[in-house]
């Protein structure tokens, strides 16, 4: 008779632990509760009470209805409100530390000229669950490789460097915990003539005009070239005269652009010229604009901003 009366005592308890009552008795175990976590060996709690058990784990025999598991794992914490029906496993899955899915680089097309260096692009890891955003990451972080020696890469900096004329292939690894991803990016090293400027005219024995106060940025020419081998057009080159018709000497400046391409899409963008300009002297230089591949049908100067000595 003892012995039946702590068999039946010690059945109450189970029963209570898994969050079932003495009637469910009567109607019958019918589901099950999987569940899954990453990384595993999370604590699992069901009904508010310690299961003694670690993911991955499955509860069977359970009375449909509806079940609170709670997974904790140090100090991280998931709870989620289950329903277990007849004859159907439910199933829980829950990334409790960031679980990499992908890396993307943007933009993945890179193009300078022979010696000059540039910024690395934008490296992006994403990640499986929707609760972990997605995070920038550092060059330095990822290790890289690449097929030729036509630039070379400054990881800590972040930059790149065109050595010769051609096309390098870069694969970009990224590692968190135990999963690698990669993606690639292409840097195109070219080189870009600037054009002649055409001869001034002999000057006309004409008083010389005073200072008009104004300072005057005029187009010049335009270039941009169509990679066939990516099917994406290059940055614009624009070449420019800026004249300095006022009294004092500029120190730098900065200019904004606007760009329509064929496709009507629109975007802006400036150059900083960290260049001095005394009084009546002009200067014609070149800003890159990035189009991100697509083909340029007009740009224009929107406005520009001066420094001067006083």
């Amino acid at each position: 008779m003892k012995k039946s009366f702590f068999l039946f005592v010690a059945l109450l308890l189970c029963i209570f632990l898994i969050g079932c009552s003495p009637l469910d008795l009567f109607l019958g175990p019918s589901g099950s509760i999987g569940i899954t976590t990453y990384p595993t060996d999370a604590k699992i709690f069901l009904n508010n009470n310690d299961t003694g058990y670690f993911t991955p784990h499955t509860f069977t025999n359970l009375i449909k209805g509806s079940y609170k598991v709670t997974v904790t794992l140090d100090d991280i914490s998931y709870t989620e409100i289950v329903k277990v029906y007849s004859n159907c496993p439910t199933d829980i899955y829950k990334d409790l530390l960031p679980r990499l899915e992908k890396i993307i680089i943007d933009p993945d097309f890179l193009y300078t000229e022979i010696g000059e260096t540039r910024d690395f692009s934008k490296i992006t890891a994403y990640y499986f669950d929707i609760d972990h955003w997605p995070t920038e990451i550092k060059l330095s972080n990822c290790s890289y490789i690449k097929d030729n020696d036509h630039a070379i890469i400054n990881s800590e900096k972040g930059t790149f460097t065109g050595i010769s004329k051609g096309q390098t292939k870069v694969t970009i690894s990224y590692t968190e915990r135990e999963f690698t991803k990669i993606d690639l990016a292409d840097i195109y090293i070219g080189t870009f003539p600037t054009p002649s400027p055409s001869p001034e005219p002999e000057p006309e024995p004409t008083p010389e005009l005073e200072p008009t106060g104004k300072v005057i940025i005029t187009l010049d020419n335009l270039h941009q070239e169509y990679y066939e081998f990516l099917g994406k057009w290059s940055m614009i080159y624009v070449y420019y005269t800026i004249t300095n018709n006022s009294n004092k000497t500029i120190n730098d400046y900065e200019i904004y652009f606007k760009v329509i391409c064929i496709d009507d899409s629109i975007y802006y963008d400036s150059c900083y010229k960290d260049y001095a300009l005394s009084s009546s002297q002009s200067h014609s230089d070149y800003c890159l604009i990035d189009t991100f591949g697509k083909q340029a049908n007009s740009v224009q100067i929107t406005d520009f901003e001066t420094n001067v000595y006083y």
